[in-house]
């Protein structure tokens, strides 16, 4: 066990010595996370109107200065930012963008916010601040100093509108797993090919071969690879954090978090397998490409059929693809959102996973001594 961790650390460290490899595990996330965050705000922008906000409240006194203070916020173009309009009942109107309910009961103020998916997070911001301020303004221009505790529940939605916004979060959470799941098995298993490939060429796996056993070396490549990828998703994480910071998905808040980051792993230590496993065999950097090619192909299966999982989740091709070994983590990461998975079919896809790197891995241990020392010889001109 010693050995197998040795190896771990030294093929991590080896990695970490590639410029390259630094050079993209920085700037792949920077560029892709950039380029989303760039057009999250030119669509923001594009949606930057005059916002109606409808308000139920009994004192008109405190309307007046909750109008003031929203109005008063402009728009690129110098046009007020929303609207206020009372309304008299608790229905949210397709009119407006956003509606207030607002609610005093003795020394506390309750504000209950219903949105429509056109207003952002920053808009929502300035609205609740724009209700603090007006209350306050209108308790102190009353000479009242008691001024009382401001209640904001959880912003909601009615059940027309919530459908939006529902969808635009199952999408963007789905899509936001399965495309990080594809980015960090294809960069780190074609990293890992080419890798295997120019340690036969220097003869590195020879010396290995002469100290260690190759399980002990197959498992040791295994779970340094395992860390690299470990490496990559935190990069990932952390710099989506950075850019989006209240906008970027926080995991603990997603309900199905525990599940998302197990077909997550699982899928992840399937490809890896499958990478360890045809990089010990190829023997030339031209096998290694078509190899790696071939293997992602079956990456690009749950992005193609995405759209037609999100609106019929259930469907018999969907279904195919939950129970092909090579497509079910990425398929189950869009399904989990989306709909109330079976018990069972959570753990006969899990068992499912677990079979086939059991398999591959030990497929791998078999012919792994002999393919570490074969490479393709140079010819002489």
């Amino acid at each position: 066990m010693k050995k197998i961790w040795s190896i771990a650390k030294w093929e991590f460290l080896e990695r970490l010595k590639n410029r390259l490899f630094l050079i993209t595990l920085i700037a792949a996330p920077l560029l892709v996370v950039g380029i989303g965050a760039a057009a999250g705000l030119m669509t923001e922008t594009n949606l930057s109107y005059t916002k109606v906000i409808g308000i139920k409240i009994n004192d008109s006194q405190y309307f007046k200065y909750i109008a003031n203070e929203l109005e008063s916020h402009r728009t690129n173009d110098n046009q007020p930012a929303f609207l206020a309009v009372s309304v008299n009942d608790d229905n949210f109107d397709k009119t407006t963008d956003a509606f207030l309910n607002i609610d005093k009961t003795n020394n506390f103020i309750d504000i209950k916010v219903y949105r429509g998916y056109s207003i952002s997070n920053t808009e929502l911001n300035q609205i609740k601040n724009a209700v603090q301020i007006g209350i306050y303004k209108s308790e102190i221009s009353g000479s009242n100093l008691n001024l009382p505790v401001l209640r904001f529940a959880d912003d909601q939605l009615n059940n027309d509108q919530s459908e939006i916004k529902n969808f635009d979060q199952i999408f963007f959470t789905s899509f936001a797993f399965l495309f990080l799941f594809v980015v960090v098995v294809v960069f780190s298993g074609t990293n890992f090919v080419r890798a295997l490939i120019e340690e036969k060429t220097t003869h590195i796996n020879e010396i290995l071969l002469s100290s260690s056993s190759p399980k002990e070396i197959l498992f040791g490549k295994y779970f340094g690879l395992i860390l690299i990828g470990i490496l990559q998703t935190l990069f990932w994480f952390g710099i989506s954090f950075i850019f989006f910071k209240n906008n970027s998905i926080l995991l603990i808040q997603q309900p199905n978090y525990i599940l998302l980051l197990t077909y997550f792993i699982l899928g992840y230590l399937l490809y890896t397998s499958i990478f360890l496993s045809a990089g010990s065999l190829v023997s030339s950097e031209t096998e290694s490409q078509q190899v790696t090619t071939l293997v992602s192909l079956f990456l690009l299966v749950p992005i193609v059929i995405s759209a037609q999982i999100l609106i019929v989740p259930d469907s018999i091709l969907s279904t195919i693809f939950t129970y092909f070994p090579l497509t079910t983590a990425p398929v189950m990461l869009i399904k989990i959102n989306l709909l109330q998975i079976p018990l069972t079919e959570i753990l006969i896809t899990i068992s499912l996973q677990f079979v086939t790197v059991f398999v591959i891995m030990s497929w791998s241990s078999k012919y792994f001594a002999r393919g570490l020392t074969q490479f393709e010889k140079k010819r002489r001109k």
